[in-house]
């Protein structure tokens, strides 16, 4: 801790500030893809099953099967926006961590 200087700290916390503004801005581009992709796959899905004919259980799978790739992108997807999330988190955690330390390195730099 006695290493750190003031205008370290200072930098360091505007940093992971930064960088928690692009996360944000990261997050909401990768919800919206999260959003046309789930489109994308619900009407091809229910497109396919429509148009398949025989019991239900035939269209369900006829319809799962079609749509594979397009669920697998999407659960691909969906990953990407929890994998965001967790890093936006993790930011907010460490500049928690900063705040908490900055009474400390007062209370430090002010014995020193």
């Amino acid at each position: 801790m006695s290493n750190l200087t003031p205008a370290q700290v200072i930098a360091t916390l505007s940093a992971i500030g930064k960088e928690i503004d692009e996360t944000t801005e990261q997050l909401s581009e990768v919800d919206a893809k999260v959003v046309r992709l789930k489109h994308d796959f619900e009407m091809a899905y229910a497109s396919t099953f429509l148009g398949t004919e025989g019991a239900m259980e035939i269209r369900r799978y006829t319809a799962k099967l079609s749509t594979g790739d397009a669920s697998f992108i999407l659960e691909c997807a969906e990953q990407e926006l929890r994998a965001v999330n967790l890093k936006l988190r993790a930011l907010r955690d460490r500049l928690e961590i900063g705040r908490s330390l900055g009474p400390l390195l007062r209370l430090e730099w002010g014995q020193a």
